[in-house]
């Protein structure tokens, strides 16, 4: 594995190598340059992480759909540097991180507010009309609990991904639907739409 290879100086120390090829007590590779990943990326000032947070939540990686989420967050186009420059993500037309890994440590490694904070202002700034399932999706992940409203949301975009094909859309549409559902009867419903789309 290529990556494993340009990571594995990163994630271990010389004392760890000396033992020989077997490394006793060792972290798997993929866990290992997550740890070094996560390390690297809490080094960051607080806006590069959320940046960097802001980045990983939204999918498509639309430049402009995070830079104007960024500017509701008052984020500046400076906090892109430290990250650009440790070589973790590149601002283009398009925003991409080097490698996947980077991008799921930014994510998980963030506080739960925090990324309802991100998740909030990424749907306030995608449109309802042109991309209204990308839209629920960041609802459902800025509601702080329960929310009839962004489940119903969510199940009318599950109805869309399913007419066009996309069960496992549908599927992920309606599962998280169904843990924003108050009503006991509306949330069985909605697991079973998601069970029977998976």
């Amino acid at each position: 594995n290529p990556l494993a290879l340009m990571e594995l100086p990163r994630s271990v120390d010389g004392q760890d190598l000396a033992g020989g090829f077997a490394l006793p007590g060792a972290a798997r590779i993929s866990e290992a340059m997550e740890d070094s990943y996560r390390r690297e990326v809490e080094a960051f000032p607080a806006q590069t992480r959320q940046l960097l947070l802001l980045a990983a939540a939204e999918p498509l990686g639309d430049a402009g759909l995070l830079w104007r989420a960024a500017e509701i967050l008052g984020i500046g186009a400076d906090a892109a540097i430290p990250a650009v420059d440790a070589g973790l993500i590149e601002f283009g037309t398009q925003v991409r991180f080097r490698h996947p890994l980077i991008r799921s440590v930014a994510y998980r490694s963030a506080r739960l507010p925090d990324k309802q904070e991100v998740h909030k202002a990424l749907a306030a700034v995608t449109d309802s009309e042109r991309d209204p399932d990308r839209r629920a999706w960041h609802r459902a992940y800025a509601a702080p609990g329960p929310d009839d409203e962004v489940a119903a949301e969510l199940e009318r975009a599950a109805e869309r991904a399913r007419s066009r094909g996309g069960v496992v859309a549908a599927a992920a549409f309606l599962e998280r639907a169904t843990t924003l559902t108050l009503d006991p009867a509306q949330r069985a419903r909605r697991a079973l739409g998601a069970a029977s789309a998976k």
